[in-house]
């Protein structure tokens, strides 16, 4: 049986997350300062910096960065510490177009071997998305949060060990973009193929209409995107869809 990574009802409504180890915590409180742009590109900190905030020795902190360093999210400078990693332009290329590929499959499997338990999971997540309104580093968390379990409870629908764990990995590596799109207010634009529209071609039973608008949804993120790295919240660049 697969197993859900995104324990989202734990993490919502101001909830405090329990954490196996200091470790643990030390990683998910850094990692959530770099996804919701706590941190500038340009900022050096140091254990020791990090330590005084977090209120814990320099053990867990270090044991976090090591696994940060290892994701690509803060990189060692000698003599200064750490900063944030910059995100390669072609990187960000490289993963609208792997998800692509996944979370389209991942749609359509969904729709046509029945979501099963994982509708009511889905209709419950676009009920508490429709109601988050963005606004500081703490509702945006939140918001990534409830994406990253709606996208996995699609892979889970599917009912495919190898897509599962793909999709996974896939959206925990694009929460870096997550705060740039959500920054800009074309991200609330009715335009914006949204969850709502992903769930109902589900529902529908047709693979390829799963397919289409998760695609649909996947181009909408693309290119509010492109418009925020476009305006100076990140490195400019060309996107090019795919198709």
């Amino acid at each position: 049986m697969l197993e859900q990574e995104f324990l989202w009802r734990d993490r919502i409504g101001g909830q405090a997350p329990v954490y196996r180890t200091l470790a643990d915590r030390a990683y998910d409180q850094i990692r959530t300062r770099i996804t919701t742009g706590s941190f500038a590109v340009t900022d050096a900190f140091t254990e020791a910096d990090l330590s005084s905030e977090l209120n814990m020795s320099k053990t867990p902190v270090r044991e976090a960065l090591v696994r940060l360093q290892a994701e690509s999210f803060v990189k060692a400078i000698p003599r200064r510490g750490y900063t944030i990693a910059p995100i390669p332009i072609a990187e960000v290329r490289d993963l609208f177009a792997f998800r692509a590929l996944i979370e389209g499959e991942a749609a359509a499997l969904a729709a046509t071997g029945g979501a099963g338990r994982w509708l009511e999971e889905l209709e419950e997540l676009v009920r508490v998305d429709s109601s988050s309104e963005g606004a500081g580093p703490d509702q945006i968390s939140e918001m990534i949060l409830i994406n990253d379990a709606f996208h996995e409870a699609i892979a889970l629908a599917a009912g495919n060990k190898r897509l599962h764990r793909s999709v996974v990995q896939v959206i925990r590596d694009f929460e870096r973009f997550y705060f740039l799109e959500a920054s800009l207010p074309e991200f609330y634009d009715p335009e914006f193929v949204d969850h709502r529209e992903v769930l109902d071609a589900i529902i529908s039973g047709s693979a390829e209409r799963a397919r289409q608008t998760m695609l649909r949804h996947l181009e909408s993120s693309r290119r509010v995107l492109q418009q925020s790295l476009s305006s100076g919240l990140g490195p400019s660049s060309i996107l090019p869809p795919w198709g």
